[in-house]
């Protein structure tokens, strides 16, 4: 599978460990200015910098990621968060139950569609769902070892009502230098 490929090449270092929580800390500002009451999911929190974030913004926040480890180190690291193990691909979640979804550098790894779809399943209508996706991810010989057409990435959240979309490059020097072409969205459930 190209997605387990791909997570083996940059799996060394668990870079995205490394990435500012600039993300969090924008999505943070945008439910404040919506004057936002709810649980936010953070899909694939990796070592919580992201669930920090929302938890110093005062948001009721969970992480959720599919490593064990990865939560049993989170919830000694931070007993006062909440993290559990779950799937995006099979959400625990009830239908219409998430008030707001985090999601960044995951979606390149997992079954888009099934992702997506478990995402719309579980945000209540009106529901808020912040998402990177990799447009192209090149290495640092200019190969390209993934590439996600814009229209595709488009087609695939059509069911959410687009709140803002911003396109940008970002270059990551471990563990390999690469960069990264990432269209990030703001969705909303309709």
């Amino acid at each position: 599978m190209k997605e387990q490929k791909l997570y083996q090449k940059y799996s060394d270092g668990r870079h995205w460990e490394n990435h500012p929580t600039l993300y969090a800390e924008s999505f943070a500002k945008f439910l404040k200015e919506k004057h936002f009451k709810g649980l936010i999911v953070d899909i694939g929190c990796s070592n919580g910098r992201d669930v920090k974030v929302f938890s110093k913004s005062n948001f009721n926040v969970l992480g959720i990621d599919n490593v064990s480890e990865e939560i049993k180190t989170n919830n000694k690291n931070y007993p006062e968060l909440k993290f559990e193990v779950q799937n995006v691909e099979k959400l625990t979640f009830e239908d219409n139950s998430v008030d707001a979804v985090f999601m960044i550098n995951v979606i390149h790894y997992v079954h888009k569609e099934k992702a997506i779809q478990e995402i719309f399943r579980v945000l209540k209508p009106e529901g808020y769902f912040f998402i990177h996706f990799n447009i192209d991810v090149i290495d640092k010989n200019d190969a390209v070892d993934y590439h996600h057409n814009q229209e595709d990435i488009l087609k695939l959240v059509s069911k959410f009502k687009i709140l803002q979309k911003n396109i940008f490059k970002r270059v990551d020097q471990e563990p390999v230098e690469h960069k990264h072409k990432i269209i990030e969205l703001v969705l909303q459930k309709p």
